[in-house]
């Protein structure tokens, strides 16, 4: 799994390196991206991982 500190902090030392302002809010947004980013890996992860679905037709009612 990919560390999400290591990338906040690479993506940032990119921004600063490239000149762009770091200020609070692209500091939130980039915290953001890269989270709802690893957490979309994860669900794609998962998804992937898990036996097919088969249906079954539902057992008759007792009455």
């Amino acid at each position: 799994m990919l560390d999400r500190e290591k990338l906040e902090m690479t993506v940032l030392q990119m921004a600063r390196l490239q000149g762009e302002k770091l200020d609070r809010h692209t500091l939130y947004t980039t915290r953001n991206e890269i989270r709802n980013a690893l957490a979309a890996k994860e669900r794609w992860r998962r998804t992937m991982e898990a036996p097919p679905y088969q249906w079954k037709k539902p057992e008759k009612l007792r009455r």
